[in-house]
């Protein structure tokens, strides 16, 4: 498997058992088991609650809350889950056909 993230935390993915699984049971190549399960993602919340969640995680890396939090908050919006799919215009809130379905997207029908 080449090293990949999870396009929702951006852990490193290693192994297949890492990874999240779709509705149908089959493996997630976007994401890891942590973020992602039987085709919905295990917490329900805002990019910046996200980043807050993985933050307290930390310790675990080696580094401090702040220098977490940093690199979630440069990184997430870049990752799948969190980018947003708008065009230009409708990320401006110009477009009321907007179908993205990210939560950060900031059209006018949302």
């Amino acid at each position: 498997m080449e090293n990949k993230i999870c396009q929702s935390c951006s852990i490193p993915i290693t192994s297949n058992e890492q990874l999240g699984t779709n509705k149908d049971g089959s493996i997630n190549m976007d994401y890891c088991k942590y973020c992602y399960e039987s085709g919905e993602f295990v917490n329900k919340v805002t990019m910046e609650e996200y980043i807050d969640i993985c933050s307290k995680y930390s310790s675990q890396t080696g580094v401090t809350y702040e220098e977490m939090k940093e690199h979630c908050s440069t990184i997430f919006p870049t990752l799948k889950r969190w980018k947003c799919t708008c065009t230009d215009e409708c990320a401006s809130g110009y477009n009321i056909n907007c179908t993205c379905e990210n939560p950060e997207c900031h059209c006018t029908q949302k």
